[in-house]
């Protein structure tokens, strides 16, 4: 979990939630499964993004970072941005 490559990874995970997301309110899943999936990414994305930055803006601003920057990838990427930042895994 100390490699830039398993992170970034996961912040491609995260860019396909939102993607999940934006393609769920655009064309609408009929039900089953695939509906019950995209209602629990969109309530996590948008109920613990915004959560995050609780942790991320004090961190992001101790390692130097625009308030803007850090709203930003907190919102994109959640945790899988602000916890390889803290463990030195990304450079500012």
């Amino acid at each position: 979990m100390n490699k830039q490559s398993f992170w970034q990874a996961m912040m491609a995970g995260s860019v396909f939630g939102w993607v999940f997301i934006f393609w769920g309110v655009f064309f609408p899943f009929d039900g089953g499964v695939i509906k019950f999936l995209w209602i629990g990414i969109l309530l996590g994305w948008t109920i613990l993004h915004p959560l995050e930055l609780a942790i991320s803006l004090p961190l992001g601003k101790e390692k130097g970072l625009t308030p803007e920057r850090i709203f930003v990838k907190t919102m994109a990427f959640g945790f899988t941005w602000w916890l390889p930042l803290k463990w030195g895994v990304f450079d500012v």
